[in-house]
């Protein structure tokens, strides 16, 4: 459940947010703390295999593109002139 924080200055500068459990709607908030629920379906909950498998995905394309490149060069000639 998300909860609203207040910021509070300190004596050396420095920022503290503090809870504040009276507000109800979070959108009119300056600053909200998200807590479990909230961030259950975030990327940063990604598991090992869930990470190797978008990891994958990712270098097959980058793979594709410079087979296509490749490809593409040697059917042109391997001309480096644009033109």
């Amino acid at each position: 459940m998300a909860t609203c924080a207040v910021a509070v200055q300190q004596a050396n500068g420095s920022y503290a947010l503090f809870i504040d459990p009276s507000v109800t709607d979070v959108s009119t908030c300056s600053y909200v703390v998200q807590s479990g629920p909230d961030i259950a379906n975030s990327l940063l909950t990604m598991s090992v295999q869930d990470g190797a498998i978008y990891g994958s995905a990712i270098a097959g394309v980058f793979l594709a593109a410079w087979v296509v490149s490749a490809i593409s060069r040697v059917i042109n000639g391997g001309s480096n002139e644009s033109t």
